[in-house]
């Protein structure tokens, strides 16, 4: 017989209930969010130490009087994430601060356990902003940031900035007009042209020069043939037919540099 002092349990209302089981559900979300980020957080570190690569670069006069660098962006991806809207974006500025470069490549996707290679084309405008990177050595600053999304969930922004020494194809250009002699029966002078190539790449090509007095027409024209290996100097004279009573002095020389269809003005040089 049960006892007249015993109660049956009181049943829990349902709103309690469900209180409950939405704890404990949360709880285990909590759980696996945390294990989530953390498996995320370390497939991370894996793509750091997977060291993105630098492709070799082709760098060379372009025909819109820029220097073109052209090269690629090698990532790979050894986890189990998807790397999307994989971007990145160039900022170069000379030492006046004036932009010169802002570009971007990508976007790219890199699914799991894939490499991805992002095209990288940028071109540096020879004469901008009073010095030219013709003639001038000069520091550059160099700003380079990705952007992309890991895991579908995470946004992910590394930058980078640098500083780096710009070696101009034509580094301290001269070029001097000399007095006009006679030789050959005719009035010729002597132009020669000087300069060191601290350029990445050769000076392969012609330049070009005209003798400019300060009224009429050009005194006389003429060229060099260049095949100047990069980190070398060059100085020749040439000797040019001017006409009877053309007198150079207090005119210019006026020049370019012509590789195949790329012609490049050199800035102008005054005659004494």
């Amino acid at each position: 017989m049960a006892s007249p002092f015993y109660r049956k349990p009181a049943t829990p209302p349902g709103l309690y209930r469900a209180a409950r089981a939405l704890r404990r559900l949360s709880t285990i979300a909590l759980v696996v969010l945390i294990v989530f980020v953390g498996f995320v957080a370390y497939s991370a570190t894996q793509i750091v130490k997977a060291h993105p690569q630098v492709g070799s670069a082709t760098v060379g006069f372009e025909s819109n009087d820029t220097v073109g660098i052209v090269t690629s962006f090698s990532l790979n991806n050894p986890t189990y994430f998807a790397i999307q809207h994989f971007a990145l974006h160039f900022l170069v500025l000379n030492d006046t601060d004036v932009r010169l470069v802002d570009s971007t490549a990508g976007p790219a996707t890199i699914g799991p356990g894939r490499t991805a290679s992002l095209p990288v084309e940028l071109f540096v405008p020879v004469d901008a902003g009073g010095a030219s990177l013709l003639t001038e050595n000069q520091n550059l600053e160099w700003n380079l940031w990705g952007n992309a999304s890991y895991a579908y969930l995470f946004t992910v922004s590394v930058g980078v900035e640098s500083e780096r020494a710009w070696g101009a194809p034509f580094d301290n250009l001269s070029i001097a007009v000399g007095h006009p002699m006679e030789a050959n029966g005719q009035t010729e002078v002597p132009v020669t042209i000087g300069f060191v190539d601290d350029a990445s790449f050769a000076d392969a090509g012609t330049l070009e020069f005209q003798v400019v007095p300060p009224t009429g027409a050009d005194c006389a024209q003429g060229s060099f043939a260049l095949d100047v290996p990069a980190g070398s100097p060059y100085d020749e004279t040439e000797n040019v037919g001017v006409p009877a009573g053309c007198d150079p002095a207090g005119g210019h020389v006026s020049a370019e540099f012509v590789d195949g269809g790329t012609t490049v003005p050199l800035p102008s040089e005054a005659i004494p």
